[in-house]
């Protein structure tokens, strides 16, 4: 990790003005600071997704290693499972440990974890995504203004709704929630919630410049680690991959060098020639082609 420190002078956030009972106090309540986060990554080239493979299936069946197994004896390489040797079970390993180790008896689901934990925070208003095309009360308490079924990350299947569920302070509005009880209360679980403040702004800087805003309150519940946005696969990469981290790309660009006596003779020898190996053949090298 690199440790990156920087100076803030507090010399603009100090109060300057004469005489006053606050001069040489800092008045400033919150600095704004861009922080750019970056990342190294090796390009290790093209790679091939193979499917999570569980070490039996409900009968009992081991899976099929033959095609690893082959593989690796090509290469001159030996492992214990290869003779059936199954390795003994980890000691020592408990509590949420089991769920970043492989273990002989896990299976997908037991790599997915979820804690069931409402996340908070601001952000700009989406009430206008609400709004339907009424002129006088384009906003309508219970009126569907979208709606919308999926699979939650419990596989279970969800009927969402958008609309508004309360018109007071704050406003009340929900996207992709089911229309139960639950809807626009604190035990929603599924969909975002949003609230609307008229009565108050919040400072945002956004390229440098400052402006004021009406609060916007979104809630939901975070899904954890699942099915819906965990991919859990191995990375297999081939021999004569390595390097490559592309499809290769060909470009030709033919380029003929005019006669000059006769423009006609020149011309007339494309008519004998059928594709590109012809053209590099043709008259012993009469053509001359750049190849990038």
């Amino acid at each position: 990790m690199e440790v990156t420190k920087r100076k803030i002078s507090l010399e603009d956030s100090t109060d300057r003005t004469f005489n006053s009972p606050t001069w040489g106090a800092v008045t400033a309540t919150s600095f704004y600071i861009n922080v750019m986060l970056v990342q190294d990554i090796d390009d290790m080239g093209m790679f091939t997704d193979m499917s999570y493979i569980e070490l039996g299936n409900p009968a009992g069946t081991p899976p099929d290693y033959s095609v690893l197994i082959t593989k690796l004896n090509s290469s001159g390489y030996t492992f214990p499972f290869m003779s059936g040797i199954v390795p003994l079970p980890m000691t020592g390993i408990t509590g949420t440990n089991e769920i970043v180790l492989r273990q002989p008896s896990s299976v997908e689901s037991t790599y997915y974890n979820f804690g069931n934990q409402p996340i908070t925070g601001s952000t700009d208003s989406k009430l206008e995504d609400v709004k339907s095309y009424a002129l006088t009360t384009p906003f309508r308490l219970g009126f569907d203004m979208g709606v919308e079924t999926y699979t939650s990350y419990t596989n279970t299947v969800i009927n969402g709704v958008n609309r508004v569920s309360s018109l007071g302070e704050p406003t009340i509005y929900v996207f992709d929630t089911p229309d139960d009880p639950n809807l626009g209360t604190q035990n929603q679980v599924y969909g975002l919630q949003y609230q609307d403040y008229t009565g108050q702004t919040r400072e945002v800087v956004i390229d440098g410049v400052s402006s004021n805003i009406s609060v916007t309150n979104v809630r939901y519940i975070g899904e954890g680690w699942n099915e819906t946005n965990v991919s859990l696969s191995a990375l297999t990469k081939e021999e004569y991959l390595f390097g490559i981290i592309s499809p290769p790309e060909v470009q030709s660009d033919v380029f003929i060098d005019r006669g000059i006596t006769s423009v006609m003779d020149v011309h007339l020898r494309l008519s004998e020639i059928r594709d590109l190996g012809q053209l590099s053949r043709y008259g012993n090298g009469y053509y001359k082609i750049n190849k990038q």
